[in-house]
């Protein structure tokens, strides 16, 4: 038992932490030491809970639960049947007609309410919980609904021919974690569907422990204080988590009787920040017995540690116009694309908080003003950190300059691919110039930058770090966030090499220091080091380990100590153990490249690089051989892995059966690196 007047106190700040409106903190904020830090960190084991799918190639299921559907489309179908719920994982092919596309003959006169306008998420819904109507026994799961995941859904890509529609499980009102039906629609036809970890609850769903008692129960696990908390994030939801069946190994097929392979536990999550803490611990407590089954710090680090050389980022400033940039000019006025405004009289002032772009520098201010052309030139200067071109406030800086502009543009850009997005729509706060060296990150919200020093250049100062970090926070907040640290880290490299078309991730970090096995690459990782094309041996699960590749092995595995605080699919540390995810993703924009030539092909790598977003949150899977083994089964065949997502992405006729325009590129480029899922299929013309 706790306390009495802990958990009074803890009830008292909860509900004064519920009432208050939350905020992006603009004071400096400072890195706990990382071995302290994953010395907290913990995670149940029997919470690596994954499908466990049988594989079917096109027309070979003879499975009896799927003659209605076969009999209904066709047996142009390949089948992924997951044995742990005894449901379908992923059938993708021929596709079902369902929205007016190029795939089919469909008009809005043909559907369901005869839609008068254009299509809504809400009626492609109803579509789609009438195809679920139409086959219950691929749906329907006992005591259970499914909720729309209005974030997870919607239509993306810049030609409008993808939908994305995910149905949350719930049980008894409680949702049901990482558990979803989902269905992918191109060119109006349904080319790829399943269920991920849907499975009946047997587990009780009432709690034994009120909000304050699990979150001392968090605090207690943590070594934390009472007194050390600023900030309560959430202070208390249900969640029902799917598990392993008791004395089940991680990383391994499920054997047992097809059905009956996730168990459940009913929990508390809570989320809080400490004083002089930049972590954003997440804790789920089991509800009826107070176990804390996992406590994480839920940012994304970019840490690297400090070298010996300490030099500058010597590239020459270029003037460019600040986009979206917000000017006070008697009213608020906002700058274009370009960085244009309309100037009437008087008085016009700029302090950097932009549309979609709040700076906060930590030098100090930012106010830059003008009365007569209203010209507002924040100017370039030399030096580092805290130097500034003498006008626009302490806080005008290169890094509140260059994040301002490069955090802007990545924000449009992946608007014109998420146009629903609402996170692209909002302020991201940029905090800049914090007084600590070696390392930026994503988390509580906000991207945090770091000064020069220890041998590392200003985080703040190189375009790629910031793309890393914005990545993070578009991966959490496109209803697709990466379900493990290496394909996360994956996520953030594959922005930032798409924005700056260079290879090597966030150049200058640690001036005249290349990276662990890197040969001309002075930032934290060469995602073309470990290519088909690379200088070392490939990034791929079965080299994971190599001494002359991304040895992986030189952690801790699983790491650290045997918890999952920053763990890739195979267990491995996740900066490292993203090389695999994110040099397949090279590979297939080189692909792409020498198919389509430099323009299209970057194009066309950033199509389906963010349609697949939302769907996407592993870039491949642990199928058996447990972890921290490079004799390991592991594969890109899981409903939401990379590969599979990929091929819904890059399709333009809706119907996956014969193949999509790339199909064959992305094929090879993620079997190079061991990640793709059963054979080559077709490149369409």
């Amino acid at each position: 038992m706790f306390p009495s007047f802990l958990l009074k106190r803890l009830s008292l700040f909860a509900a004064a932490a519920a009432l208050a409106v939350p905020s992006f903190a603009i004071e400096p904020v400072e890195l706990p030491d990382p071995s302290r830090l994953f010395q907290r960190a913990f995670t149940s084991p029997e919470l690596d809970v994954h499908p466990s799918a049988e594989i079917y190639a096109l027309g070979e299921a003879s499975l009896p639960v799927l003659e209605g559907f076969f009999a209904r489309h066709g047996h142009e179908w390949e089948v992924r049947w997951d044995r742990r719920s005894n449901r379908a994982n992923v059938i993708q092919g021929v596709g079902v007609p369902m929205l007016p596309g190029r795939g089919n003959n469909l008009t809005l006169a043909d559907l369901p309410n005869r839609p008068t306008g254009a299509l809504q998420t809400a009626d492609v819904e109803k579509l789609v919980r009438g195809f679920m109507g139409g086959f219950p026994e691929l749906f329907a799961v006992e005591g259970g609904e499914f909720r729309l995941n209005a974030q997870a859904s919607g239509n993306v890509g810049r030609d409008k021919q993808l939908w994305l529609i995910e149905l949350q499980q719930f049980h008894g009102g409680i949702p049901v974690e990482g558990a979803n039906a989902y269905f992918r629609i191109n060119n109006g036809n349904l080319v790829q569907f399943g269920t991920e970890k849907v499975a009946p609850v047997r587990a009780a769903t009432k709690p034994r422990l009120d909000q304050a008692a699990a979150f001392a129960a968090a605090l207690q696990a943590g070594g934390f204080k009472v007194s050390e908390i600023s900030r309560i994030l959430e202070p208390g939801r249900l969640k029902l988590l799917p598990t392993l069946t008791a004395g089940e190994p991680q990383g391994e097929l499920f054997t047992g009787k097809p059905g009956t392979g996730y168990n459940h536990r009913l929990v508390w999550e809570v989320s809080f920040q400490r004083h002089g803490d930049a972590a954003t611990w997440r804790a789920w407590v089991n509800a009826r017995t107070g176990r804390v089954l996992d406590l994480i710090d839920t940012n994304y680090y970019a840490t690297v540690n400090g070298g010996i050389y300490p030099e500058t980022n010597t590239d020459a400033e270029v003037v460019r116009g600040f986009p979206f940039n917000n000017v006070t000019n008697g009213t608020t006025k906002t700058t274009d694309a370009s960085g244009v405004y309309s100037y009437g009289s008087g008085t016009a002032t700029s302090t950097l908080n932009g549309k979609y772009i709040r700076i906060a520098d930590n030098c100090g201010s930012i106010s830059l003003s003008n009365s007569t052309t209203g010209n507002l030139a924040f100017g370039t200067s030399g030096g580092i950190d805290c130097t500034t071109p003498g006008v626009g406030g302490a806080g005008n800086t290169h890094a509140a300059r260059s994040g301002f502009y490069h955090l802007t543009n990545i924000n449009r850009k992946a608007a014109g691919f998420l146009p629903t997005n609402t996170w692209l729509s909002g302020v991201l706060t940029a905090n800049m110039n914090i007084n600590l060296t070696c390392n930026a990150y994503w988390g509580g919200g906000t991207v945090n930058f770091y000064r020069s020093g220890g041998g590392c250049s200003n985080t703040g100062e190189i375009a790629a770090v910031f793309l890393h970090e914005w990545g993070h926070g578009m991966d959490s907040n496109s209803g697709g966030a990466a379900s493990d640290k290496g394909s996360g880290e994956a996520v953030g490299d594959t922005f930032a090499f798409l924005e700056t078309k260079v290879s090597c991730i966030g150049k200058n970090f640690r001036p005249g220091v290349n990276c662990y096995n890197c040969t001309s690459c002075t930032g934290v990782r060469d995602v073309a080091e470990f290519s088909t094309t690379g200088a070392h041996t490939i990034a791929k699960p079965a080299n994971v380990a190599s001494d002359t590749g991304i040895n992986c092995d030189r952690y801790t595995c699983p790491y650290v100590s045997g918890i999952t605080a920053y763990q890739g699919p195979m267990g491995y540390q996740g900066h490292c153990e993203s090389h695999i995810a994110s040099s397949a993703n090279w590979d297939l924009t080189q692909s792409l490249i020498t198919r389509y030539g430099a323009t299209a092909g970057w194009a066309a790598m950033d199509a389906i690089w963010y349609k697949s977003l939302t769907a996407s949150k592993s870039a491949y899977r642990l199928v058996s051989g447990g972890k921290c083994n490079p004799a390991a089964v592991v594969d890109g065949c899981g409903s939401t892995n990379w590969y599979t997502v990929y091929l819904t992405a890059d399709d333009n006729d809706g119907n996956l059966a014969n193949g999509t325009p790339n199909a064959c590129r992305i094929w090879d480029a993620f079997n190079a690196h061991g990640i793709a899922c059963g054979t080559r299929p077709t490149c369409t013309a």
